[in-house]
């Protein structure tokens, strides 16, 4: 009984035996049916360039037997496969990926044989990719302070602080020959720049690369680029024979009903003397050709010692005058002068402040004479040079047929330059803009219907 006990045991350990040498043959069947698992180079040398909406990914394949490569991203839910060219081992290649989404996103690479049958493991990197909401994120440089001259078409641009990652200007403007013209500059604190054939609609925008190794340049919307320009005008030495003249026309003179405004920018070294910015008047009142209307006429003055802003009307020989402190010496200055016959008015301004002003006598009935306009001194005859020269500068000359009112004047002062629309211009003069040579030199009105001729003046 016991001897049957022991080999009914030992019977049934061994059973088991048998039966897991089946299950582990059937494994190695299986095994030997499949083949062995062989797995491809692994990529290790990439790099991924972000940019609008793309990317780049740079890589190196080191491995002969890799044919193909699969790019997922989003949790392999987008994929793109790339061929891998014959015989490029070890050389750098590059695989481009458009329309990606603007997010954060890990890229997964796998390298495959022909047929598909091995594989590489994954190689895993992320980055940033950009669009729309970083373009929306960033904002145009600001401007400190710009100004142009017009003789030299420089414009000098000093720039606020620069915002992180801001890396290029770029400028826009009309050509005078109807061209839109470009200009890129490099992020500095202060550019000066040369514009060829300016036209005026000057815009700017500021170019951005959100990292350093990023595919696309981001740009702001263009601004409009606010800028003074620099004032400019003709140069005058202080000698009796240097002038501009106007030659006379019933358009310098004010008849009665009628109102003139003069505008202009000036400065001068000095004050020891008086010096007239420009004069109407012939002082003789029983000159031949002169009538009733001898001695009578406008202008506009600096007195010497003090320099008081002095504008006059002169009716046959009785003045009527405005004296108001004061100008300093070096520095540009604005002025208007109103000569309002209809209102029996006079005023003056400084920089767009009214300074004094003062009713004028019913008897002013005009300024009407045959005078020519001497800019730059007071030629009070026909003939001869003129008194009171003046030694300094006058820029932007005008003439309006009305009185403007404290809004159009300081709109005068800030304005660069007018047109022949322009209302109630008579005449204006830039007077930096000299044209003929020799001594042969004249400027124009805008209007093209005063030209006004130098005397004294002369150039190559």
């Amino acid at each position: 009984m016991k001897n049957t006990i022991k080999y009914i045991f030992r019977i049934s350990l061994i059973l088991p035996l048998f039966f897991s040498c089946d299950r582990m043959n059937d494994f190695h069947d299986e095994y030997l049916q499949r083949g062995e698992t062989t797995y491809l180079s692994r990529i290790n040398e990439v790099k991924v360039y972000p940019g609008n909406k793309r990317a780049e990914l740079v890589f190196v394949n080191n491995d002969s037997k890799a044919k193909a490569m699969t790019v997922y991203w989003r949790s392999r839910t987008d994929s793109v496969v790339y061929t891998i060219p014959d015989n490029s081992v070890g050389q750098e290649l590059k695989i481009q990926l458009p329309d990606l989404p603007e997010d954060f996103l890990t890229f997964e690479l796998v390298t495959t044989t022909a047929d598909g049958k091995n594989k590489s493991l994954a190689t895993e990197l992320s980055s940033r990719v950009y669009g729309d909401n970083y373009r929306e994120s960033i904002n145009n440089r600001l401007v400190d302070v710009a100004t142009y001259v017009e003789s030299s078409n420089q414009l000098d641009i000093t720039w606020k602080s620069v915002f992180e990652g801001a890396v290029k200007i770029e400028l826009e403007y009309d050509g005078a020959d109807g061209d839109t013209r470009v200009i890129e500059l490099p992020i500095e604190e202060r550019s000066i720049v040369y514009l060829n054939r300016f036209d005026g609609n000057l815009k700017y925008r500021t170019g951005y690369v959100p990292v350093q190794n990023a595919l696309d340049t981001f740009y702001t919307a263009y601004s409009d680029l606010e800028f003074s320009e620099a004032i400019e005008g003709l140069v005058f030495n202080g000698t009796t024979s240097q002038y501009m003249l106007i030659p006379h026309h019933a358009d310098f003179d004010i008849a009665a009903g009628e109102a003139m405004t003069v505008t202009c920018w000036a400065r001068t070294p000095t004050i020891a003397a008086t010096q007239r910015i420009f004069a109407k008047r012939y002082t003789a009142t029983n000159a031949p050709g002169y009538g009733e209307y001898g001695n009578t006429g406008y202008g506009l003055a600096f007195l010497g010692s003090t320099g008081n802003i002095y504008p006059d009307l002169v009716y046959q020989g009785a003045t009527q005058a405005i004296n108001m402190p004061s100008i300093s010496v070096n520095t540009w200055t604005h002025i208007a002068a109103v000569f309002d016959i209809v209102n029996k008015q006079m005023f003056v301004y400084k920089d767009g402040v009214l300074l004094g002003s003062r009713a004028l006598p019913a008897t002013v009935l005009s300024t009407t004479n045959i005078a020519d306009l001497s800019v730059g001194g007071h030629k009070s005859s026909s003939t001869g040079g003129v008194g009171q020269a003046f030694t300094g500068e006058i820029a932007r000359l005008r003439f309006y047929k009305k009185t403007l009112s404290p809004e159009e004047i300081i709109g005068d002062m800030l304005s660069v330059r007018v047109t022949a629309e322009t209302p109630g211009l008579v005449a204006a003069y830039d007077l930096k803009k000299v044209l003929g040579s020799g001594t042969n030199l004249t400027i124009e009105d805008i209007k093209g219907n005063h030209l006004a001729v130098l005397h004294g003046f002369s150039r190559p």
